[in-house]
């Protein structure tokens, strides 16, 4: 075990308790959780376990709520736990709705499926009913589809509506008519139930549907459905509901946006409301809808409620009518996640760097000089040489540096280059990999990456930095045999430095490396984070890369957005938009 024991009380167990009844033990990286979770890891059945259970039956709601989600969170290590299956069974009948919620996930995850599919069958408690099929269906737990028929006349509206998304198959696309009707009449009484408060399923109904659907990849039932539910004849919910398929149609299917746009843009023309809203955001959730709509994303600027995030998805897709108020947004501290991402796009698109750069500037006169917010660095970056008012206010941060190193600071000097050649004498000073890499950029002299890469090994194993300066050197007259035979050994090393050196390696060997990158590289072109530099290689070497123009071409020819590992479904959603537009621009360099 990782973690050592937590302090003992008189009774041995008393951290347990305390930890419960406070919560601290839902806090990761709380030192008695991860022992807690290491001991039961390494003897499920042990004592701890045991102890842990003792507390399923405790007479207070909020300790009994605190374990059964503690056991929650430690089922995903098992596939079965039979000692936790009891009180899981048990807890279905608790006097506490969020325990039952729980449990029945709990029992699902834990228990034999037969067990599981017993206790939906015979529990009369919707909201546990409505718990437990979830989950077995999230598990895809075998042998429920006589359940299924069976739940789809069910009196609950939201067990229905589960039980009919469920059914639908793609083996039976006759009935898809009368199903989604069905469906469809569930709905309103569905909304708000199926992702009750602190119900383990965050999905709404509307979602759910439209996951449904996107597994069917039916694409222009999902939108037609979207539009009918976000009719002005339908109730508020109903219309939210419209908007969310929107969204997820646009998640999965690249031609959604152009579909759903309009009946987005239709919503913003209505009057202040919680629709509206909501289209507005899904509007600006994706860069193509945003770039179809971008003038009436520029009437919304000036909105007190919808301004910012107008204002930042029309940046994001590089329309300069938005650099007024992304400057009033950054000199108002305001919280946009994309307001950085919008900067850089009216950056590339020619945007006046003036306002820009002065409010960079003005936030960080108002700061100490140890201090880099991260925004304001990010802007002056992006401009590059046009922020070289700002190089006196970057020196402040080396001259001022306490603890951490001035990252920001020589990133921002480095991209700024020659102008910057100020900072100089100050960037001397650090013997670091920024501070050196700022110094290659603004003095263009070779000695500074050859005398970092003469003190390190002829085979690299791994080094982003290495692969920086190699390229520099590609770039800038060539590199010597031992810088050839290092940037031989990046290339060699699967993932990153793979990819970061094969634009240097191209640069050095030429068409005599053609086929060996072909081989290499398109392994990484549908990957958001190594596509782009790949791209930019296959583009580097143009005629030469045609034998991949068929790879590309599947991938702009897909319907279905690229299978991402990011996290998020809006940012994977806009990643797709970005490596298709980045392949088809790719496609036409190579293609000649």
């Amino acid at each position: 075990m990782n973690s050592p024991a937590p302090a003992v009380s008189p009774d041995g167990w008393g951290w347990l308790e305390a930890g419960i009844v406070s919560g601290d033990l839902l806090v990761p990286g709380n030192h008695a959780r991860s022992w807690m979770f290491d001991t039961v890891q390494a003897d499920p059945d042990g004592p701890t376990t045991h102890r842990l259970l003792a507390f399923t039956t405790d007479g207070r709601a909020s300790v009994r709520r605190t374990t059964f989600e503690l056991l929650a969170q430690l089922c995903f290590h098992f596939s079965e736990w039979p000692v936790v299956v009891f009180a899981a069974e048990s807890a279905l009948r608790d006097v506490d709705l969020p325990v039952r919620r729980t449990a029945a996930a709990l029992l699902v995850h834990t228990g034999e499926s037969d067990r599981a599919l017993a206790a939906l069958n015979a529990s009369t408690d919707p909201v546990v009913r409505i718990a437990l099929l979830h989950a077995v269906l999230r598990g895809k737990i075998p042998g429920h589809q006589a359940t299924l028929k069976r739940l789809r006349r069910d009196p609950v509206p939201a067990v229905r509506l589960l039980a009919n998304s469920a059914a639908l198959s793609r083996d039976d696309s006759a009935a898809w008519p009368a199903m989604d009707a069905a469906i469809r009449a569930d709905l309103e009484a569905s909304i708000g139930v199926l992702n009750a408060p602190e119900s383990r399923f965050a999905e709404t109904a509307g979602e759910l549907w439209a996951r449904a659907l996107i597994g069917l990849d039916r694409e222009q039932d999902c939108c037609a459905w979207a539009e009918r539910l976000a009719n002005p004849a339908e109730s508020r919910q109903v219309r939210l509901e419209g908007v969310r398929m929107a969204v997820a149609a646009m998640r999965a299917w690249r031609a959604a946006p152009g579909r759903v746009t309009p009946m987005l843009t239709g919503l913003l023309g209505e009057g202040p409301s919680e629709v509206r809203s909501a289209a507005l955001r899904a509007l600006a959730l994706s860069l193509t809808a945003s770039r179809l709509r971008v003038d009436d994303l520029a009437a919304v600027m000036d909105d007190p409620e919808l301004g910012a995030v107008a204002a930042t998805a029309l940046g994001c897709v590089g329309d300069c009518r938005a650099v007024p108020h992304l400057v009033r947004l950054m000199l108002s501290d305001n919280d946009e996640p994309r307001l950085a991402a919008a900067f850089r796009a009216v950056a590339r698109a020619g945007a006046d760097p003036e306002a820009p750069v002065a409010a960079a500037r003005q936030i960080l006169a108002a700061l100490p000089a140890s201090c880099s917010p991260e925004l304001p660095m990010r802007v002056l970056a992006v401009f590059g040489p046009a922020a070289v008012a700002a190089v006196p206010e970057l020196i402040a941060r080396l001259e001022g540096a306490e603890n951490d190193t001035p990252d920001w600071a020589f990133y921002v000097l480095g991209q700024i280059g020659p102008a910057a050649a100020a900072a100089v004498p100050e960037l001397r000073d650090y013997p670091t990999q920024g501070a050196t890499f700022a110094l290659l950029k603004i003095t263009s002299d070779r000695a500074v990456a050859e005398r970092y890469l003469a003190g390190r090994p002829e085979e690299l194993r791994r080094g982003r930095f290495a692969s920086e300066l190699l390229t520099w050197l590609a770039e800038h007259s060539g590199l010597t045999v031992r810088q050839h035979k290092q940037l031989r050994s990046l290339f060699r090393v699967p993932g990153f430095e793979q990819v970061e050196s094969a634009g240097a390696l191209w640069l050095h060997e030429g068409p005599a490396v053609a086929d060996e990158l072909l081989a290499v590289l398109p392994q990484y072109l549908s990957d958001d984070l190594h596509g782009p530099k790949v791209l930019q290689v296959f583009t580097a070497m143009g005629s030469h890369a045609r034998p991949i123009l068929d790879r590309l071409d599947r991938f702009i020819a897909s319907r279905r957005r690229a299978g991402f590992n990011i996290g998020d479904d809006d940012a994977e959603m806009r990643a797709d938009e970005m490596l298709l537009a980045a392949t088809i621009a790719a496609r036409e360099r190579i293609a000649g």
